[in-house]
């Protein structure tokens, strides 16, 4: 199949798939922005007089909101619907930019971070299972990929607008991005996967008329839809029984695990105290020139990362990243111990490493886990509990870190970062399934049975293929089922 054939029967898909994932934007900023707690402390215009206290709690306190959003998140998805609900996310999202920006009021200041970090973390959670339900198997690793390369690019903006901009301004620009981004998502059809649980059959017809191409055989994804769904309706309280089956548990468990395990690896840390992190690593370079050198990196290979997912496999990209970014911590740390002050461009080195590495495995494959693996009886509350706990985690880690610092010291803390990403290659080698090229139906049976994973059969490992020598439905026929 040539790149145009390949591309004419996917764009449809691939266009709905961009315009979510500037949702997400919001997040590279949230975790960004933290930079520019050290510019505030920099400028003398302003008269915030903050305390150490104040700085962590400014860095740390976008987790506070979101721990509500994410675990909130599932009964407004099963409510309003995903891709109403991030319309809607971004307005707030976008005034709380603009206050931060518009205020000589400290108190404002983190008025505004709460509701954009709330607002911000939360869209990952929506996006990434939005985006595996309207995705096609053979695109969905690639699209999936998506979000976390707009994390990664609005990090990167935050860090580049960090240096050589003031913080005000690159706050404001941080808000007046993401009204169009509102104002685009209204136009992306639902998912029909919540359209089919609400009872919506039609409308989730034309929703996969609107994201797949004529030719596609839109009967028979809707009724392989349906067949999935198995009559359940859209309750949080029917996915609350749901989860009692280990079928459904066990994926969330572990999703939940890799998540907690890479949080424990200092990933956000590292982010979000990029110049924190550099000064006190005795790193030579400039700490804001430096972070702007971690934004790129990670863009970079995160973007390689979703330019060949869907050749290599989730599992493999997955191991071989924790296994690197834990080595790239344990030398950190060594360098660190011997205080050899010729070597600080060591852990400059290794940092950036583990950003690469981060980027290409840890850093987008457990979100795309997150919308492949859980099943669909169970995904939306699955999603929103995985992230709730990604978020308290994330929350208290960004708290602590200074702290711990002082007290254990930066060599030995990311030392204990290094031990956790091993412990998730660990988990991810014994207990993760592959995911690629399968659709949602059939990793919907992947932890079915006893104790052990249920094996995929062949004709399940080649994947989903477009049917284009299949029987596809009349022009009649589907403007009979529409109207």
């Amino acid at each position: 199949m040539t790149f145009k054939t390949w591309f004419a029967y996917r764009w449809r898909q691939i266009l709905a798939s961009v315009v979510l994932v500037c949702t997400t934007l919001c997040t590279g900023f949230v975790v960004g922005w933290s930079v520019e707690v050290s510019r505030i402390m920099e400028d003398p215009r302003t008269n915030f007089n903050m305390t150490q206290d104040d700085q962590q709690w400014l860095v740390s306190c976008a987790g506070i909101a979101a721990v509500v959003t994410t675990l909130g998140s599932g009964a407004v998805v099963e409510a309003i619907g995903p891709c109403r609900l991030l319309s809607f996310a971004l307005l707030p999202a976008a005034l709380g930019w603009v206050v931060m920006a518009a205020t000589d009021s400290l108190p404002w200041v983190f008025v505004g971070r709460v509701i954009t970090g709330g607002m911000g973390l939360m869209m990952t959670t929506v996006v990434q299972p939005l985006l595996a339900e309207i995705c096609q198997a053979d695109v969905r690793g690639l699209l999936s990929s998506l979000p976390e390369i707009m994390v990664s690019i609005g990090m990167l903006l935050i860090y580049v607008m960090a240096r050589f901009l003031d913080w005000e301004s690159a706050t404001l620009v941080c808000g007046v991005l993401l009204f169009p981004v509102a104002a685009t998502v209204l136009f992306v059809p639902e998912s029909p996967y919540w359209l089919l649980k609400n009872g919506r059959e039609k409308q989730a017809l034309r929703s996969l008329m609107k994201l797949r191409a004529p030719e596609h055989d839109v009967d028979a994804e809707l009724s392989s839809i349906r067949d999935a769904l198995n009559n359940q309706n859209g309750s949080i309280m029917k996915q609350f029984r749901a989860l009692k089956d280990p079928a459904n548990w066990r994926p969330v468990l572990l999703v939940t695990s890799i998540f907690i395990l890479r949080e424990l690896g200092g990933a956000m840390v590292i982010f979000m105290y990029a110049v924190y992190f550099f000064e006190n690593a005795g790193v030579q370079l400039d700490p804001f020139t430096c972070s702007v050198l971690l934004g790129v990196c990670r863009v970079v290979f995160t973007f390689i990362s979703a330019l060949t997912i869907d050749k290599l496999g989730r599992r493999p990209l997955l191991i071989c990243s924790a296994v690197v970014c834990g080595l790239a911590m344990f030398v950190t740390g060594g360098v660190l111990y011997s205080g050899d002050v010729s070597l600080s461009w060591i852990p400059l080195t290794a940092v950036m490493v583990y950003v690469a590495s981060f980027g290409l495995g840890a850093g987008p494959v457990p979100w795309i886990l997150l919308g492949e693996l859980l099943p669909t009886p169970v995904r939306s509350l699955g999603a929103s509990l995985c992230t709730g706990i990604f978020v308290l985690l994330l929350f208290v880690i960004t708290e602590v870190f200074p702290d711990l610092t002082s007290t254990i010291g930066l060599e030995d803390a990311v030392l204990v970062f290094g031990t956790f990403f091993i412990l998730m290659a660990l988990v991810a080698f014994f207990f993760l399934p592959e995911t690629n090229c399968r659709t949602l139906e059939e990793l919907q049976h992947a932890f079915v049975g006893g104790t052990t994973l249920t094996p995929f059969s062949h004709a399940g490992r080649e994947g989903y293929t477009p049917a284009y020598g299949s029987t596809f439905p009349s022009t009649s026929q589907v403007t009979e089922k529409v109207h």
